[in-house]
């Protein structure tokens, strides 16, 4: 878009164009330019300073402006320069370019006004979408923590399948596990677990925290002792063996007396 000067005629500032136009031409690098007189072309484009004065041919006393157009190399883009010679002009309105110029920047504006409304609302989206976020992240934890909470005391020590062999067979058989060394100890922290479990659930309306934990330190070391012990005399294979042998025992309490009676022979 070509950058436009308007201002009210005067001789003396269309010989310093002139002027400017010969300087350059003299230094080796010559300008084209163009006149246009109410529209009509006085001087076609030309980088030759002389058909300036052409423009004097065209000038009557009813013309109304003379628009100078300097050009940016080859290229179409020019600086125009445009002199009232009627002072009556500005009082009929807008010109052409001036138009061309108001239409330009209510467009500018607009664009502007348009961007910073997809930026409000690019924002909007943004923050839904890390609200969302947030909110899965929450719930995320609040199921990890229930998870936790509800996994076995001995899942750490025996891993999920062995824990869940032993637990049951320690629910079904407390008798069993109180004959045996660290059994007692081992059977009170399940039913510990499994009343924290129970009281937890029943108390949905309150905050309760509960940590068996702490109230049970010594059961749990000698929980932890025992099954050790467990572990320790025997291979993972065996162990797992060990397990089923507890379990066809507390199905069936008369197999108790016929494995000892196998042991002592």
């Amino acid at each position: 878009m070509a950058l436009i000067s308007k201002q009210k005629y005067d001789p003396a500032k269309i010989e310093k164009l002139a002027e400017y136009l010969r300087v350059y031409n003299e230094k080796g690098q010559p300008i084209d330019y163009e006149i246009l007189i109410d529209g009509l072309k006085a001087v076609r484009r030309t980088n030759d300073p002389s058909m300036f004065e052409m423009l004097d041919n065209f000038i009557t006393p009813d013309s109304k402006s003379i628009e100078v157009l300097f050009y940016n190399g080859n290229s179409n883009v020019n600086e125009k320069r445009i002199f009232i010679l009627n002072d009556d002009e500005t009082d009929k309105g807008l010109s052409g370019v001036e138009v061309e110029n108001r239409i330009q920047e209510q467009l500018d504006r607009k664009e502007k006004e348009w961007q910073y409304n997809q930026l409000l609302k690019d924002n909007a989206e943004l923050k839904q979408e890390v609200d969302e976020l947030e909110k899965e992240v929450e719930r995320l934890e609040k199921e990890k923590e229930t998870t936790e909470a509800n996994q076995s005391p001995l899942k750490g020590i025996l891993g999920e399948l062995g824990s869940s062999f032993v637990e049951s067979f320690i629910r079904r058989n407390p008798k069993v596990m109180a004959s045996i060394p660290g059994g007692e100890a081992l059977a009170g922290l399940i039913e510990h677990e499994d009343k924290a479990k129970a009281f937890q659930e029943e108390s949905t309306d309150s905050e309760v925290t509960f940590s068996s934990t702490s109230a049970l330190s010594e059961e749990h070391k000698y929980a932890i002792q025992f099954v050790d012990q467990l572990i320790g005399q025997f291979a993972k294979d065996e162990f797992d063996k060990i397990i089923l042998i507890l379990e066809a025992m507390a199905g069936d309490k008369s197999k108790i007396e016929f494995i000892l009676n196998q042991i002592k022979q």
